[in-house]
């Protein structure tokens, strides 16, 4: 956020307030040849017979402007706490079946050249992020750097999410695509290149439990689509124009083959997907080669995931080399063809 809107948001949090850093400019996407896409899209619908202008898609959002939520929720936190928000959060929007509460994630890295995107956030980032929004608050943090923070410690982070995740990042060599030399960095002095995100950006529940279904099944439900289209795809337009983009399970990856066929990133921004690093078992240790299909257990679930969980392995490796190639071939000035 940055200029009037970052302005606001510190005023809102009635803490001291700095000046924003002058916005980047975008750099035109290398040019590079699209991945196969050999993963399923099956989960991709169009949305309607809307197509998105390219880079220039901006779409208004329902209700009161997002700012007026970190306003409720930095008051009801400086007032009570971060029970208070943990207990009773900050209601974006309700369907009667699903709730929406307030996350303060709406930090965007403009440099970030590395996109991980998620389904939604869980009950654990509610209450991680109000304890964390609580202690800098006591620190008189403004309120940019809350968003920042969050977005940096909160989302995507935790004991059951971050440590899978860095495993996984560093096995395929994603951070050295982007400059970083081990995925560590990027949460700590290199996160200007990471950018998390979410289809739905605010944490999205029915009944105590996370939103989990398919794509389909978000674009079915109105509220979830408006979110969905006003939120997510909106703030892939702020990222770089060459920034490569990594899903974190299926429903998240359906959504990045949307927004690449719908013109809103490039197909050959996609690297593609791993499964989520916070499901118990054992889907990471085989999606990393740490335990073969056959000494799975009879009764665990990923024996019947193994199909999909191979061809993501298989697209991913070759999506990373085809990157790592022509990033070599540009840097000693040759043009590299993908095989």
């Amino acid at each position: 956020m940055a200029g009037a809107s970052a302005r606001a948001v510190d005023a809102i949090c009635s803490l001291p307030h700095q000046s924003p850093a002058a916005p980047r400019p975008k750099r035109r996407a290398a040019t590079l040849p699209a991945p196969s896409l050999r993963l399923p899209c099956k989960q991709t619908t169009s949305i309607g017979n809307r197509r998105y202008a390219g880079r220039k898609y901006v779409a208004e959002e329902r209700g009161a402007p997002l700012s007026s939520y970190i306003e409720d929720y930095c008051a009801r936190v400086r007032q009570g706490g971060a029970n208070a928000v943990i207990a009773h959060p900050v209601v974006v929007d309700s369907d009667g079946t699903y709730v929406m509460s307030y996350v303060p994630f709406e930090h965007v890295n403009a440099t970030a050249r590395l996109v991980l995107v998620s389904t939604t956030p869980g009950h654990m980032h509610v209450r991680l992020a109000a304890e964390l929004t609580e202690a800098l608050l006591r620190a008189h943090a403004p309120g940019r750097i809350v968003q920042l923070e969050n977005k940096r410690q909160i989302e995507l982070g935790g004991p059951l999410v971050r440590p899978n995740l860095i495993r996984m990042l560093d096995h395929f060599g994603i951070p050295s695509l982007v400059g970083a030399e081990r995925a560590t960095v990027l949460w700590e002095d290199g996160f200007h290149l990471l950018q998390p995100l979410a289809l739905l950006p605010q944490a999205t529940m029915r009944r105590g439990l996370a939103f989990d279904g398919t794509l389909e099944a978000l674009l079915a439900i109105p509220m979830l689509r408006r979110a969905f289209e006003t939120q997510f795809i909106e703030r892939l337009t702020r990222v770089r124009d060459d920034a490569l983009y990594l899903a974190l399970g299926r429903t998240a990856w359906a959504g990045l083959c949307h927004a690449a066929q719908t013109g809103v990133i490039g197909p050959g921004q996609l690297l593609g997907m791993m499964p989520v690093p916070a499901r118990a078992g054992s889907m990471v240790r085989y999606f990393l080669g740490e335990i073969s299909a056959a000494k799975l257990s009879p009764r665990d679930p990923v024996r019947h995931r193994t199909g999909w969980l191979d061809a993501a392995r298989r697209e991913l490796l070759e999506n990373v080399r085809r990157h790592r190639q022509a990033q070599s071939g540009a840097a000693t000035g040759v043009t590299t063809a993908a095989a």
